[in-house]
C-alpha cells in the first residue's frame, strides 16, 4: 500500500506544471525601455531584454513593476536569444497611482529560461517614465471632470481662398461636475494647421459651468509642400489641445482622428500641394 502511495505521489509529480522559479541572481542581461517619436501620445513603450552573456537564452514573458503605475504582462515567442542579441517587444503602460510621488525605482520583471528574473530598468531618455506618470494622472484628474473630444465635419469649405475641414472641440462635464475647463492653446502637426474659426484672439477659452461647451475650429493645410515635409511626416495626424483645470498646470490632449477623418484632411493638404 505505501509503494502504491509513493507511486502515484510520483506520478502526479511528473504531470504538474512546473512552477516559475523566483529570482535568481541576474547575469549577462540588462533591460531597457523608450518611447519612439511615432508613439508620442499613446501609451506604447518599447522594451527589450538585452543578452550579453555567452549563451542563448529564451524570454518567455515580461512586464515592468513600478509602484506608480501598472504596465501589461507581455508573453514572447519562446525562441532563443543569443548572446549580443535582445528580445524586444511593446507594452503598454495603464491606470497611475497618484495619491503619492513614486520613491522607487521601476524594474523589469521577466520569466527567462523559466525563471522569474528582476532586472534593473535602464529608461534610454532619462526622467520619461516620471514624465508619463505625471501626465497619466492630469488626464485622469480631467477625466474626472470632463471630456475633451475634437468632432469633425464631413464635409470641407473655404474660407479667405483656403480649403479647410470644420471641427469643433467639444467639452461636456461629468454628472455633477462644473469646474472650468479653459482651453489655452491649440497644436497641429508639420502639415496640418490647428485653429479657431475666430482667430486666435478667442484663446484662451474657458467652458464655465455648462454642461456642454464647443469652441469651433478649422483644420487645413500648413503650406509644407517640400518633399522633405511631405516624405517624412510621422506625425501628420498628431493634433492636440492644451488645456488647463483651475489650479493645475496646463496639459495636453491629444485629438484622436478616425480613418475617415485623417483621408479627409490628408485631401486637404495633398490639393494645396498639388
Amino acid at each position: 500500500m505505501l509503494v502504491a502511495l509513493a507511486v502515484l505521489a510520483l506520478l502526479a509529480g511528473c504531470t504538474s506544471a512546473a512552477p516559475v522559479r523566483p529570482d535568481p541572481p541576474a547575469t549577462g542581461l540588462d533591460a531597457s525601455v523608450t518611447q519612439f517619436r511615432f508613439d508620442e501620445g499613446t501609451r506604447r513603450l518599447k522594451a527589450a531584454v538585452g543578452n550579453d552573456g555567452d549563451r542563448d537564452v529564451r524570454v518567455t514573458r515580461a512586464t515592468i513593476a513600478w509602484t506608480a503605475m501598472a504596465f501589461t504582462t507581455v508573453p514572447l515567442p519562446d525562441d532563443p536569444v543569443p548572446p549580443g542579441q535582445a528580445a524586444a517587444f511593446t507594452i503598454r503602460y495603464g491606470k497611475a497611482r497618484c495619491s503619492s510621488r513614486p520613491t522607487d525605482r521601476p524594474a523589469l520583471v521577466a520569466v527567462i529560461d523559466g525563471r522569474r528574473t528582476r532586472l534593473p530598468l535602464k529608461v534610454e531618455d532619462p526622467g520619461l517614465l516620471r514624465r508619463l506618470w505625471a501626465k497619466a494622472c492630469a488626464e485622469q484628474r480631467l477625466d474626472e471632470v470632463a471630456s475633451v473630444q475634437l468632432r469633425p465635419a464631413t464635409r470641407t469649405v473655404e474660407r479667405a481662398g483656403q480649403e479647410y475641414l470644420p471641427a469643433d472641440l467639444v467639452v461636456r462635464h461629468r454628472p455633477g461636475r462644473r469646474e472650468p475647463v479653459t482651453v489655452v492653446d491649440l497644436g497641429g502637426s508639420v502639415l496640418v494647421d490647428l485653429v479657431p474659426r475666430d482667430g486666435r484672439a478667442v484663446l484662451p477659452a474657458s467652458s464655465g459651468p455648462r454642461r456642454r461647451f464647443a469652441l469651433p475650429l478649422l483644420m487645413g493645410s500648413a503650406h509644407r509642400c517640400d518633399a522633405h515635409a511631405l516624405g517624412q511626416s510621422s506625425q501628420t495626424f498628431l493634433i492636440s489641445a492644451y488645456v488647463r483645470l483651475a489650479g493645475q498646470p496646463t496639459q495636453r490632449v491629444v485629438l484622436p482622428l478616425t480613418a475617415a477623418e485623417r483621408r479627409r484632411l490628408g485631401g486637404v493638404v495633398r490639393r494645396d500641394c498639388d
